[in-house]
């Protein structure tokens, strides 16, 4: 079993996405037509237009490591994480249906998203992360709300994955999902694969 170094890394979504919609485009002003004589021009016979033989560029290679991950200081583990950008999330949603029914809740709950990457490929993997944020409106001492597991299918080598975290902790002001740490196991798994638990603070 390989297993990553605990990162403190803050899931900075408290995840209620909206997508704007595109501008509409403005109507542009009617030309109003004039008459004008034409003459019509002698027909000109085309020249044959030779095909051109178009070649195909292999894609390069993805980076590795990947740019903007974090790994283990010593970089011992070989595992990589990354909290995305609301900007890249909204976009691996958009084209991963499995991914936008699993935050369907998110409007309601406190959830997050985390990418991670392993040089070897796991069997399956498992993040966990704490609910944080003020104890009250009133309030403004931070408090542990909960902790939620997440348990995913294998990945291959450097394969990114993206992990969404959801909660049954409803939403708060100013809630986060804190303390992230993900687990790369290569053994048989202890549990369902996927499966999400959240075990509210005592």
């Amino acid at each position: 079993m390989i297993k990553s170094k605990r990162l403190a890394l803050v899931l900075a979504l408290g995840l209620t996405i909206t997508v704007t919609p595109a501008l509409a485009a403005t109507k542009s002003p009617t030309p109003t037509p004039k008459a004008t004589a034409t003459k019509k021009a002698p027909v000109k016979k085309k020249a044959p237009v030779k095909k051109k033989v178009s070649t195909v560029t292999p894609s390069p290679s993805p980076k590795w490591p990947p740019a903007g991950f974090k790994t283990d200081p010593q970089n011992e583990t070989k595992l990589y994480m990354k909290i995305p950008t609301a900007k890249e999330l909204v976009g691996l949603l958009s084209t991963r249906v499995a991914l936008a029914t699993q935050v369907k809740d998110c409007t309601k709950f406190t959830c997050g998203a985390v990418l991670v990457a392993s040089e070897i490929g796991c069997r399956w993997w498992q993040v966990t992360g704490e609910v944080v944020g003020p104890t009250s409106k009133e309030n403004k001492t931070l408090k542990t709300f909960g902790k939620v597991t997440t348990s995913v299918a294998a990945s291959a080598p450097q394969k990114i994955v993206t992990v969404i975290l959801v909660t049954t902790e409803p939403l708060g002001v100013g809630h986060i999902i804190s303390n992230v740490s993900a687990d790369c196991n290569q053994g048989e798994p202890t549990g369902p694969i996927p499966n999400t638990e959240y075990k509210a603070a005592g």
